[in-house]
């Protein structure tokens, strides 16, 4: 049952990261540019959920190549999706 649900976590960080991708680059990301670099970002799906180790070097590689833009875009998405699905803000700070 726990693999079960740390591969659906997995899978919803991927789905996330596809998805910032796509709204990134509709929000004017830059001409193309912000897909490709956070499609990268994939490879840090198994980073993404709780309780995971350190990142690989192939998920820091991917982190450090995306540019400020389109990190700044996707965080902005981020921010954004509670209140375009109607739900409260999320608040993680203690």
């Amino acid at each position: 049952m726990a693999a079960s649900k740390g591969n659906a976590a997995a899978a919803a960080c991927a789905l996330v990261l596809v998805l910032l991708a796509v709204g990134a680059e509709a929000q004017g990301g830059g001409g193309g540019e912000c897909v490709p670099q956070l499609n990268r970002l994939l490879a840090c799906r198994a980073y993404a959920v709780p309780g995971a180790g350190d990142p690989s070097a192939e998920c820091c590689s991917a982190l450090s190549s995306i540019s400020q833009g389109c990190a700044c875009s996707a965080i902005s998405i981020m921010n954004s999706l509670p209140s375009r699905c109607h739900l409260s803000q999320i608040n993680c700070s203690a």
